[in-house]
């Protein structure tokens, strides 16, 4: 792997020779075909030889005969002035973020001082020196002490906000991993039991930090609601089903001590007191404390493993003492109790309650059933409309983008949740909604009174629209040269045949090369991962499953003659928000175009190593679903996809490593966002999308900037190649580190 940012700008600066420049000047001329000029050039990026591909870039003549060769070569000097300039910003910013992490400093504002502290590290060449700097231990020393003393004080928003950020500074050894889990499930129990008293903690937080209070919205469930169906013969299946089954082992007393935990993190969360009323009695509380402890010393005081038996019996000791101190309703202890087990095993594994289970099941169908709007909540607490997508309900109604849902069948929405929100809109096709809307300029509420239906998922996008429908796209980033560009925002049931409708339109205008954007794609359906990868692998292991200790249990194979793309030229876009489904085919085209069976690269940054494949297992006849992780993605060449605690590799890692400013990053979703709007819905400040080609002329989003370079080249080598170049050879560029230091 090569790193492109930096490298670029100074290899190309250093190299770059005038015009009409005497012999004397000059390195000694040398002549290329242009095939084979772009044959090293994409070679050389495949192989990760950056020098090589520095080499050939620079050594491209400003002057030439053919006006594709003088124009690839502004591209390249185009590139190297972007990176010119975020090099100067980064170190522009660097000096920003000093000034501001002295004053919070200063100010003993913490919350503030560690979002400089974690910007710096993101901005620095080298982290680990940042984390090493005086002034940044000192303020993790102080960070720590501080949210240990606000959690003693039930400060939770306080003690979570440092914890959080803590994290983010030490994720990857982890430091403050099991802190931050505590803190998270405590606010979990709160946000479940406890909303209103949640709500009003997070004002008085708001409210020290100068800024308005939000309003509350008890819009969902009651709590006792989402107890209803639990009981102990469901949680010991859980903990038993994952001790035999889990990819990594797991252990019954680990387990045992996992929900012990949680439960104590109940127990101990008095602001619990305003739905569970015997939680206020600290005698009773802490006699409850002492019985957890008790347990805990002697589970882990065991020289052997807890069995069926030992699990009963702590389940059952647990529910004695809850009836003899803060008799709390059984289902939350047990609640409580199974979750905190499970997080004992990874992220992704995890129980659905009875609760749980219908909108679980939902979003495993492919499938979805509502009015067809997208939502947020913005900081007033305000429901606004994102955009309504096509042909759906909403947008037959005349939903617009910026829209206000004032009330859903009468009920208010100022204060409520997102999650909340998606809950009262969707429901089964054919069943009616009222949404009461506010829209500007317009001075009375109205009411759309819609029909839900089944609204189709649009996975595959081009590169700028070119119509009123959802599948209306320019599917062209560079119409002269026929470079498509393809965009996979998840892997849903549908996205191979909305793909392959996608190619069959470029290639009636003539396909030259394309760009396959996976970056922020979450991954979705294994099916459509692997046949999107057969696109590309005409033959051959695609991923293989793999359990703990290494013995393959199944592998999904490439189908013979469904290569449509195994002979264009293609770069895969990927970042740190590429996961799972995505790193598959990331990972497997990678492969093969290594083994010159692809003409492929890939461009970007490490994607973010998911790589476990969760089982689904029945706990009470469908009404509990536990989710478990028991087997491990393997790509064709044997490489782990996924990144376990305290590893050091992880995920798959791109041919040509461009990095990105926090701020182009932030500038290029929010542009790329904006141009995705359909034809006639105006953003929030009456102005038409954006055009997409910003993100290329103005620098603001280098992957794809280079991606598109990097193809000019290849099909360049391709339609013109028997034009002859002139080219300088100079000598190799010193390196400079990545980032530009």
């Amino acid at each position: 792997m090569l790193v492109l940012s930096s490298l670029v700008a100074s290899a190309l600066a250093l190299t770059a020779v005038p015009f009409g420049a005497s012999a004397a000047d000059t390195p000694p001329a040398s002549t290329i075909s242009l095939s084979d000029w772009s044959s090293r050039v994409w070679t050389n990026a495949g192989s990760g030889d950056g020098e090589g591909l520095f080499g050939a870039l620079r050594a491209l003549p400003s002057e030439h005969e053919d006006g594709s060769v003088r124009s690839l070569r502004a591209a390249v000097d185009r590139l190297d002035e972007h990176e010119s300039a975020a090099r100067a910003k980064r170190l522009e910013r660097l000096a920003e973020v000093e000034q501001e992490l002295n004053k919070h400093i200063a100010a003993d504002d913490l919350s503030q001082a560690l979002v400089s502290a974690v910007e710096l590290t993101e901005l620095s060449t080298d982290k680990q020196s940042t984390l090493n700097d005086a002034r940044i231990r000192a303020l993790v020393s102080e960070a720590e002490r501080k949210f240990r003393e606000a959690e003693g004080k039930s400060d939770w928003f306080l003690a979570q906000d440092l914890v959080y950020r803590l994290n983010i500074l030490f994720e990857q050894p982890g430091t403050y991993r099991d802190d931050l889990r505590r803190l998270s499930e405590r606010m979990a129990l709160l946000r479940l039991y406890a909303p209103k008293k949640l709500h009003e903690i997070r004002n008085e937080y708001r409210k020290r930090d100068g800024k308005e209070p939000l309003p509350f919205n008890d819009m969902g469930e009651k709590w006792q609601d989402k107890l209803a169906g639990i009981d102990q013969f469901m949680v010991r299946r859980a903990l038993l089903r994952a001790h035999h089954s889990h990819v990594d082992g797991a252990a019954l007393k680990d387990l045992i001590e996992g929900g012990l935990l949680m439960v104590r993190t109940l127990v101990t969360t008095p602001d619990l007191s305003v739905s569970f009323a015997g939680l206020s009695d600290r005698a009773a509380r802490e006699k409850m404390v002492q019985a957890i402890d008790a347990r805990l010393a002697s589970t882990r005081s065991s020289p052997r493993d807890a069995d069926t038996l030992d699990l009963s019996r702590v389940i059952t000791a647990l529910l004695e003492a809850n009836t003899q101190t803060i008799k709390i309703p059984e289902q939350a202890l047990l609640r409580a109790f199974g979750d905190g087990a499970i997080s004992k095993l990874d992220e992704f594994s995890e129980i659905y309650w009875p609760d749980m289970v219908p909108q679980f099941l939902r979003t495993t169908q492919g499938k979805f059933q509502g009015v067809g709007v997208q939502i947020r909540v913005d900081e007033g607490g305000n429901l606004m409309v994102v955009t309504p997508l096509d042909d759906t309900p909403a947008a037959r109604a005349g939903m617009r983008r910026g829209d206000i849902i004032r009330k859903v069948d009468g009920d208010p929405t100022l204060g409520i949740t997102v999650l909340q929100a998606v809950d009262k809109i969707t429901g089964a096709a054919g069943t009616p909604v009222t949404l009461t809307i506010e829209r500007p300029g317009r001075e009375e509420w109205f009411d759309l009174r819609l029909t839900r239906a089944e609204i189709p998922i649009y996975s595959v996008k081009g590169w700028s629209r070119s119509g009123v429908h959802e599948d209306d796209w320019d599917w062209f980033v560079d119409r002269e040269n026929k470079i498509g560009y393809v965009r996979l925002t998840q892997f849903s049931e549908d996205t191979t045949r909305q793909f392959d409708r996608a190619l069959n339109q470029m290639r009636t205008e003539g396909l030259n090369a394309l760009i396959l954007d996976l970056r922020y794609n979450p991954g979705g359906l294994l099916t459509q991962a692997v046949s999107i990868s057969n696109r590309f692998v005409n033959s051959g292991v695609i991923v293989s499953q793999h359990d703990a200790t290494g013995v393959q249990t199944d592998a999904e194979s490439a189908r013979p003659g469904m290569a449509s793309l195994r002979n264009i030229p293609v770069a895969i876009l990927i970042n740190e928000g590429s996961a799972s489904a995505s790193e598959i085919v990331a990972g497997a085209v990678q492969d093969y175009a290594r083994l010159g069976e692809v003409d492929a690269i890939l461009v970007g940054s490490r994607s973010y190593g998911k790589g476990s494949v969760q089982n689904l297992h029945d706990l009470a006849r469908g009404s509990a679903i536990l989710k478990l992780t028991e087997r491990y993605y393997h790509l064709p060449d044997g490489r782990l996809i996924h990144r376990k605690v305290g590893a050091e590799e992880w995920g798959v890692h791109p041919d040509v490593e461009v990095q990105m400013l926090p701020s182009q990053m932030s500038d290029a979703i929010e542009l790329r966002d904006a141009a995705d709007i359909l034809p006639g819905q105006m953003d929030a400040d009456g102005d038409a999308p954006p055009d997409p080609r910003r993100l290329l002329t103005e620098g603001i989003d280098p992957q794809l900037e280079t991606a598109v370079l990097l193809l000019q080249a290849r099909v360049l080598g391709r339609t013109s190649g028997h034009a002859m170049l002139t080219t300088q050879e100079p000598a190799p560029a010193a390196a400079v580190p990545a980032g530009g230091g």
